[in-house]
Order: structure tokens, then sequence, then C-alpha cells
């Protein structure tokens, strides 16, 4: 009987394996790709951390005066505008200058916005300037800084404001003066020439402000009886009305202290006064009243009610000059917000959390 031959086993092709030099020269392939890439990326990372912490950060706007566009587009005269950028480095610069003035008091709640208003009035004071026919050369800008010089090298103050640091220049020239005071400042000299040129011409508005308000001129003599409610009022003008004491009833009634005593006498005031320290309400009643009568009860902004009377009226009086003083400040006040009205302004830029990133970075 023959044998039955076993079958043999199939052999298995065992598969290639790269030579190990190949097999290094992969893994070296890779890393040169890889640690390349993650090497880019983390400077990458680094370098976008970097330009938003000191080159964006910094080159933000803060604010933008002026219009972008001018004319009208329907009627095809629209032309690019003058607009001026203020970015966040010089913004801190101005907070860290005007800091030294403010005698500690630089809140990030308040103290930033009123730097950047402040700011934006020297701004608004340049652009006007022309057209209202004021000037500052060169030299009166380096006058008024020699002269701040001096007085400063002298213990003084100077005339920008009192300021809080203490400084006393080296009593040397007045070139070194300035440089050692640009240095505490930390203001280029173009900065701060352009400070005191906005200073002193904004001096000249105010003055010439006050120019233009006249001398003389109609003024009524008032007397007023403040008290808080209607009722009150209603029985004080009823008591007038019957011929009753002025002064007396003032005695009686008025809660303003200041003029209670002397019979609600307010004295000669000219058009315009009433309005601002007091009521627009009152002064329309106290120029539009006959000499000698009196007025119904009047509900001023404050929330009390007045009752006055127009004693005498004079066409052609001498104004006080603290009168005068008042309303050429008005005027002033006046003058910008007219001026923000006509120049676009985008100060919308200064959140809170730019505002208090500003004050830590004040040097």
């Amino acid at each position: 009987m023959s044998k039955k031959l076993k079958p043999q086993p199939k052999l298995s092709v065992a598969k290639r394996q790269p030579p190990k030099w190949q097999h290094e020269r992969n893994l070296t392939l890779v890393v040169w790709i890889v640690i390349p890439l993650v090497i880019a990326l983390a400077l990458g990372l680094v370098g976008y951390w970097g330009y938003n912490t000191y080159v964006a950060a910094w080159t933000q706007p803060i604010a933008k005066i002026g219009n972008e566009t001018i004319g009208n587009a329907t009627a095809g005269n629209v032309t690019k505008g003058n607009v001026t950028v203020l970015d966040m480095r010089y913004f801190v610069k101005m907070l860290g200058f005007y800091s030294l003035y403010s005698s500690g008091n630089t809140d990030a709640t308040t103290f930033p916005y009123q730097v950047l208003q402040q700011l934006e009035n020297n701004e608004l004071v340049i652009r006007a300037a022309p057209g209202l026919g004021i000037q500052v050369t060169p030299d009166e800008v380096t006058e008024k800084i020699n002269n701040d010089m001096i007085s400063l090298a002298g213990g003084g103050g100077n005339s920008t404001g009192n300021i809080t640091g203490n400084i006393t220049l080296p009593q040397t020239d007045l070139g070194k003066m300035y440089q050692h005071w640009l240095d505490y400042v930390r203001l280029s000299n173009s900065e701060y020439r352009q400070v005191v040129e906005a200073s002193l011409l904004t001096q000249k508005l105010s003055d010439q402000l006050k120019q233009n308000v006249p001398k003389e001129g109609k003024q009524v003599h008032v007397y007023a009886i403040q008290v808080d409610n209607e009722g009150n009022a209603t029985e004080v003008e009823n008591r007038l009305q019957n011929g009753e004491d002025f002064a007396t009833i003032a005695a009686e009634y008025s809660l303003d202290n200041t003029t209670q005593q002397d019979g609600g006498d307010l004295g000669w005031v000219p058009e315009g006064i009433l309005s601002i320290m007091i009521d627009p309400q009152l002064d329309q009643a106290a120029f539009s009243l006959p000499e000698g009568n009196i007025s119904k009860p009047i509900l001023a902004s404050n929330g009390y009610y007045y009752v006055i009377k127009v004693a005498e009226i004079d066409n052609n009086r001498p104004i006080d000059e603290k009168y005068r003083d008042i309303l050429a400040s008005t005027t002033f006040t006046n003058w910008f917000t007219e001026q923000r009205n006509l120049v676009e302004i985008k100060d919308y830029y200064l959140t809170r959390a730019k505002a208090i990133w500003a004050m830590n970075h004040i040097t």
C-alpha cells in the first residue's frame, strides 16, 4: 500500500521591508517638515500677540475729527474731507501730560473722556481759527514757552495751569530748560508747541467772544420769590396782586436764602442771565412783563416755582462786568457745541476697556 504524501505547507512570502536607511530618511523628512511648521505656527502666534499688544494696540484710533466726505452725492460734488485721527499712542501721551495738572483727580471713569474732549476742542479751535480771523504765530508760541520756562525755573506755575509735579527747572539757558521740560512731560517739541498754540488760540477766541458781549443794553430790576409747590406759588401771586408788600411775602415764603433777607431782590440783570442762572422761562417773563407787573407762577427746570416782579426797566444800562463774564463764558461753551454739530467727531472708539488700558499705560 502506497504512502500518502502529506501536503507541504505553503510558504508565506514575507513583505519586503524598506531598508533601514530609507526609514531613517523618511523620519528625517517628517521631522524637517513638521518641526518648521510647528515653529512657524508658534512664531505666528507670538507675532500676532506681539502685533496686537505692541503695534495694533498703540495705533488704533481713539477719535476721528473732521468730515470724511464733503458735499452731496446726488449733486455729484462729494470730495474727500480733512480728517484728523487721534491714535492710542498720542492719547496716552496726552493723558500723562494733562494728569500733571489734575491734582490727583485721574479717575478712569471720567478723566480719559475729559482729556479726549480737551483734545477735540483743541482741534476744533485750530480748524476754526482762520475763519474767525484769529491766529497765533510761531514767535508767540515761542514767547509763551520761554515765559513759562522762566516762571517754572523760578519755582512758580505757568499759565497753562498749576502743575502738580512741583518740577523746578535748572536755571540755565532757555534751550536746556525747555528740553528738561519736554523730558519731564514726555512730549516732543512739535507736540508741545501744538498744545501751546491751541491754548493761545482758545484764549484769543474767549477774548473775542467777550468783546462781542455788549457793555450796555436793556436790563430789568427783578424781584423773585421761590417756593416748592404750586399751591404756595398761587397763594404768593394772589397776595401780591392784592397789593401786599413783596419783601414781606418773600421773607415769609421764599426758599432762596441768598435773596430772602433782601426781600427777593435779584438786582439789575441783562437779558440772558436769568436763563443761565435759573431758567429760560424766567428770563422770558422778566423781559416781557411791563414795569411794575407781577408774573404768574413759573415752574422752573430745577423743580421750584417762581413768582417775579419787574420793578424797573432801563433800555440802556451799563452791564455789570460779572454778568459780561457769565454771558461770554456761556457763548464760549455754546460755540464748541455748535462746532461739534458742524464738524463730524467720532469718539465712540474710546470704550471703557480702552480707557482703563490707556490709563494703565501712562508712563
